[in-house]
């Protein structure tokens, strides 16, 4: 009798299959079948299992088992609601005045809801059942008659039906197989190699968070990149600003580059990984003027490669890594956005460099000329765009004239030190934010001293201090002047004040000790 379940069963899997149902799970052992198909935001799933309930009970328990079952699974499902039924074939029903209750509709509240429907298909209401069965999901269901055919023909039908569906089943998971298999890791290890032995340099160098020694390195540093050396978007991304800075991204760069190389190839990995990080070091050149290092960029690229097998893959991705990477992702920008050190015109470009570089070279086996084009185009007008706003930016951006006004001083380049801070103390004074007023003066005044136009530098200093953003060394200098021109009742006044703002400033209070023998 047990065929005759078998074959009832394969009949309605066979059914299913060609009305858009995909296998998604099976046990050998026992014929059990599970099906899905997404429609209208809904998955509907379809458990059958040919199995004789001798008692009730046992039915009950399998239900009970089968609704935990689904309950536990239902975040792995498509759809947001669920419409979940398990279809028993048996030649005979359970003993027990009561199991047909267990028919009754069964609905979970969830945050995913499902609902769980029973049908049992045994020989004196196989009929109903497959008409209610009907009614419910609006298939085109029906069953030969079981007398009409030998066994044998049973047997042969259970078989074609049994490899028609299995063979769909192990074709789609060796396709999934092969998106995973287009090149085994190797340049991830390479490139965590390479970050770390350039780490080490910086640390024999100096120090990884030493400023000289990351400009000396090759940092991002935009005074240089003005004056021509673009390498600098490039090297960047091997060097690194302290311990966690490196363990971080190394860390990263493990899980991301090695299912990158899995999934896009070693060559594809390699382009999309270094594009997307000069990507990152363009927009960080563009949109932030602070020294950068790290391979951040180009890991938010890999971010931005597998966003993009995800608009391929859809199904795949969401089963397989999908909701870990976004996480992950949002995460991330929710962190840059917190921290003001953190450099996201890196992370942002890098995610949108990596996109669109994954774009251009698509998945392997899979191509779409008219797309890849538009994203090469794409590509290639953000790079450009990028440049040209971060090169106007610098141009005129005050930070760098700042910047600018202190490597001349460090090169004793006195003269030129005083015109670029005159002209832009000049373009502060039409500007409502002055906060940038008092180290203009104070470089200015530097200079000043440097060239013995004492009472230049005494002007500016005392105008410095009349604003809210200022620095103790400028407290210290305008002391000195006026202990040198012997108005020490100013120079007192002058040093208490500094040292109200900066009461555990060293050289301040040294110069106060000084000052107290005369």
């Amino acid at each position: 009798m047990y065929l005759n379940d078998l074959y009832l069963e394969y009949q309605l899997a066979y059914q299913l299959f060609q009305q858009g149902f995909e296998l998604i799970n099976k046990n050998e052992e026992t014929d059990e079948l599970w099906f899905e198909r997404f429609q209208n935001n809904t998955s509907f799933i379809i458990r059958l299992l040919p199995k004789r309930f001798d008692w009730q009970n046992q039915l009950k328990q399998d239900v009970t088992s089968t609704y935990q079952r689904i309950h536990q699974m239902r975040k792995s499902f498509k759809g947001k609601h669920i419409e979940a039924i398990t279809v028993y074939t048996s030649s005979e029903e359970p003993i027990g005045d009561d199991w047909q209750t267990l028919k009754k509709p069964i609905t979970s509240n969830a945050k995913k809801p499902f609902t769980m429907n029973v049908y049992f298909l045994h020989e004196t209401e196989r009929s109903d059942e497959i008409e209610r069965l009907r009614e419910k999901t609006g298939l085109d269901l029906s069953l030969e008659e079981i007398d009409e055919l030998d066994n044998e023909e049973k047997e042969r039908k259970v078989a074609y039906f049994k490899q028609t569906i299995l063979q769909d089943f192990n074709n789609r998971i060796e396709k999934r197989r092969k998106v995973f298999s287009n090149g085994k890791p190797l340049f991830t290890y390479i490139l965590i190699a390479l970050n770390i032995f350039f780490f080490l340099q910086q640390i024999n160098n100096g120090g990884s968070e030493n400023i000289d020694t990351l400009i000396d390195m090759g940092a991002k540093y935009n005074p240089l990149i003005m004056e021509g050396e673009w390498w600098r978007l490039f090297t960047s991304m091997f060097l690194h600003i302290g311990f966690v800075h490196i363990l971080m991204n190394m860390v990263a760069l493990f899980y991301l580059g090695t299912a990158i190389e899995r999934i896009f190839g070693r060559t594809r990995f390699l382009v999309i990984y270094f594009l997307g990080g000069i990507v990152g070091s363009i927009a960080s050149f563009a949109t932030s003027i602070s020294i950068s290092a790290g391979a951040s960029g180009a890991i938010f690229g890999l971010f931005g490669a597998l966003l993009f097998f995800g608009l391929i893959y859809k199904d795949v991705f969401k089963d397989t890594m999908g909701m870990n990477i976004i996480f992950i992702l949002v995460l991330n920008l929710v962190i840059g956005f917190s921290i003001p050190e953190i450099d996201m015109g890196a992370h942002l470009g890098g995610l949108l460099g990596g996109f669109l570089i994954a774009a251009c070279l698509h998945v392997p086996s899979k191509k779409n000329g008219k797309y890849q084009l538009g994203a090469i185009i794409a590509f290639i007008v953000l790079c450009a765009g990028l440049l040209m706003y971060g090169i106007d930016n610098n141009a005129s951006s005050l930070e760098f004239k700042l910047i600018e006004v202190e490597e001349k001083l460090t090169d004793n380049q006195f003269e030129e030190a005083i015109e670029i801070s005159t002209d832009a103390l000049n373009e502060l004074k039409s500007n409502k934010d002055k906060k940038l007023m008092a180290y203009f003066l104070f470089h200015r005044s530097y200079a000043y001293i440097q060239q013995g136009e004492i009472e230049l530098a005494q002007a500016d200093l005392e105008e410095s201090l009349g604003y809210e953003e200022t620095i103790p060394e400028a407290y210290n200098n305008l002391t000195i002047i006026y202990a040198n021109n012997f108005e020490f009742d100013k120079a007192r006044e002058v040093i208490g004040e500094g040292l109200e703002r900066f009461p555990d400033n060293q050289e301040l209070l040294a110069l106060q000790q000084d000052l107290s023998n005369y």
